[in-house]
């Protein structure tokens, strides 16, 4: 921080989040990276993707959440002798992807959010949001959830109990699923009325 330089892997989509927050116009940003480079010395020479080291002037960015790409763009100012200094570049961070943040000057608030993001995640949190017909289950995140599926019952409107008994049976089995493979600190169960009840009729097990 005392030479304004940070570097940063990214790990997950909430790395990008976190980034998407700190980065800002005016930064420098410099990593590996990848830049269509002509091969040949006239106008009508072939090009090929090469991987570099550039160090571009921020100029602005974006995060495409859905894609799991965070996109910095700006003016090289830095990088190989047959890359022209001056012509703009972006960056496609993404998971895996180690960069170096220059600032003039970080404020608090970015340096904490910078030691947020470093800190492992000991609250894994699912949740399933549910009716007598419908059942959405979500992972919380930092920057809010991810939905990770929805399922239907073939409930009817007068549905005799049984079939209401399966769909909850349906729904705990998708939440032991889930639970098997991350291994959640809690999961959070809810309805309207008194769906719940039942489906908590349907937990074997108390763990």
């Amino acid at each position: 921080f005392k030479k304004g330089l940070v570097k940063c892997k990214v790990e997950n989509i909430d790395d990008l989040w976190s980034l998407s927050g700190i980065i800002e116009k005016g930064d420098f940003v410099e990593g590996e990276t990848y830049r269509k480079i002509k091969v040949g010395g006239d106008e009508a020479s072939d090009s090929a993707k090469k991987r570099v080291f550039l160090k571009i002037l921020v100029e602005k960015s974006e995060f495409h959440e859905y894609s799991n790409v965070f996109r910095v763009s700006g003016v090289i100012t830095d990088g190989p002798d047959d890359i022209p200094r001056g012509f703009y570049h972006t960056f496609n961070i993404e998971e895996g992807t180690i960069i170096k943040i220059i600032k003039n000057k970080w404020l608090n608030y970015q340096r904490e959010k910078l030691k947020e993001a470093s800190k492992e995640d000991m609250h894994r949190i699912l949740i399933c949001i549910f009716d007598r017909e419908d059942a959405i289950f979500a992972k919380l995140k930092r920057h809010g959830y991810q939905i990770l599926t929805e399922i239907k019952g073939q409930v009817q409107k007068k549905a005799i109990e049984q079939n209401q008994k399966n769909f909850y049976q349906e729904i705990v089995k998708v939440i032991e699923e889930y639970d098997k493979r991350e291994n959640y600190t809690h999961i959070i169960v809810a309805s309207p009325s008194f769906f719940k009840e039942y489906l908590l009729k349907e937990i074997k097990n108390e763990k």
